[in-house]
């Protein structure tokens, strides 16, 4: 049965994004506190890129099976798991931390590893659960929400981070976005188990607001019946037989590929090799990328509402590419700042018309899989990356700026490839608007 006011289920997303924003904002302390750990603490950039590779390309095989989940089971159901799961490690990695002291290299990563897994499963959980959440005009708006509200958690994530990180000193300066803030009081620098222990609450909190959700049905959902191989397949062949869908799916996450890459793995040596500064600046970066976002969120739908979703993906992808080539070259903190609005206004501007295109051109009972496949594409990208940006080279002197180069180039080439797929998907559009 449908809801027929104008915005069906609004109490329903607002928990939604509640339980999202409490529990993503500690999450998100977390994945800017691990890598710099490793980095300042623990002096082991290395031994963190190489987990992260291999953990990243071993987790193939779970990215298409969580899509077989996601379009089989109660999309409620799994957050409520993925919730429970993430806070009980958290929890247990802080209890430890707690007894034993600072913690060591394996703890941390099990963290890491489960915030990895989670996130793998995590989006296009919540992506197909607003989806089968909201009737079919109101996809556009409910993606932008869905943005506003996580990028606004991320601008969070970046001010605690820096406070706890680096902790504060009453009346000495401290880089946020640019900006030198004093405050009058002493915060003393948080240890890793004690951010671990703020994870694990804000995560039970999410549980108990996720189990107060309810909700009515707005778009057809009749699970595929068979085995996960059989509804792997099923997925596969969707797309085999419209390989324009299958070729601007899989370039289009070439911006999140490189985000992610970027954000864990040359950012944090980025900033204290190549630009001499500290965590507070890693930390400010990542909050304008949060605000660039915030700003897409707002604004993207208006602003290419004249024209086709795929021209303006690869027109931001083209755009992105020149960025990321003149960071090699940078070493200003202020463009490092420019760089990262930049980069969160077109992250965002491109997730916007890249899912609400994948909305309107896929059902709800197929949705997990087709993401989950474009996922893969993703997840096997970043792990070859984060594997090259391992090497010795990239860790010598400040060579890990040539990482942004390798992006410059592969973001242009990912821009160019969507080209062709405008017309026939842009009149593939057109056509279902029209029906």
């Amino acid at each position: 049965m449908n809801d027929d006011r104008p915005f069906a289920n609004t109490p329903a997303l607002v928990l939604l994004f509640l339980a999202n924003t409490i529990s993503g904002a500690a999450q998100g302390i977390s994945l800017i506190a691990i890598p710099w750990y490793f980095i300042d603490n623990l002096k082991e950039p290395v031994v963190f890129s190489q987990f992260y590779s291999i953990f990243t390309l071993l987790s193939i095989g779970w990215v298409v099976y969580a899509g077989t989940l996601i379009d089989k089971y109660s999309r409620k159901n799994i957050f409520l798991l993925l919730t429970a799961v993430c806070g009980s490690v958290a929890l247990c990695v802080s209890a430890y931390g707690f007894a034993t002291g600072p913690l060591g290299k394996l703890p941390t990563l099990l963290v890491m590893g489960v915030t990895l897994l989670n996130f793998n499963l995590h989006y296009p959980t919540l992506y197909a659960f607003a989806q089968e959440m909201t009737k079919k005009t109101n996809y556009a708006r409910i993606i932008s929400y869905l943005e506003i509200q996580g990028q606004t958690t991320n601008v969070l994530s970046g001010a605690l981070a820096a406070l706890l990180l680096v902790g504060v000193k009453a009346n000495q300066p401290l880089h946020l976005m640019g900006f030198k803030v004093s405050l009058p009081f002493n915060i003393a620098p948080w240890e890793l188990h004690e951010v671990f222990l703020m994870d694990g609450i804000t995560y039970a909190v999410a549980l108990v607001l996720i189990l107060c959700i309810r909700y009515k049905r707005q778009t057809a959902f009749n699970p595929e019946a068979g085995s996960a191989w059989q509804r792997i397949r099923t997925g596969f062949d969707y797309l085999r037989v419209r390989p324009k869908l299958m070729l601007f799916g899989v370039m289009s996450y070439g911006v999140f590929v490189t985000a992610l890459v970027q954000d864990r793995i040359l950012l944090p040596e980025y900033v204290r090799v190549q630009l001499q500064s500290a965590a507070d600046v890693f930390a400010s970066s990542e909050m304008l990328f949060a605000a660039g976002a915030l700003f897409s969120g707002v604004i993207t739908r208006r602003l290419f509402s004249k024209m086709s979703p795929i021209a303006a993906v690869s027109l931001l992808m083209v755009l992105l590419s020149l960025g990321y080539m003149y960071m090699a070259f940078n070493t200003s903190t202020r463009y490092l700042f420019i760089f990262s609005f930049f980069y969160g206004y077109v992250n965002t501007g491109v997730r916007i018309m890249r899912v609400t295109y994948l909305f309107h051109t896929v059902g709800n009972d197929k949705i997990g899989r087709i993401l989950s496949f474009f996922k893969v594409a993703d997840t096997t990208l970043r792990g070859l990356f984060i594997a090259l940006f391992t090497l010795t080279f990239f860790h010598q002197e400040n060579n890990i700026r040539f990482g942004y180069l390798v992006f410059g180039i592969f973001m242009l080439l990912c821009g160019l490839l969507i080209l062709p797929t405008i017309r026939p998907l842009s009149d593939q559009l057109k056509k279902q608007h029209e029906s």
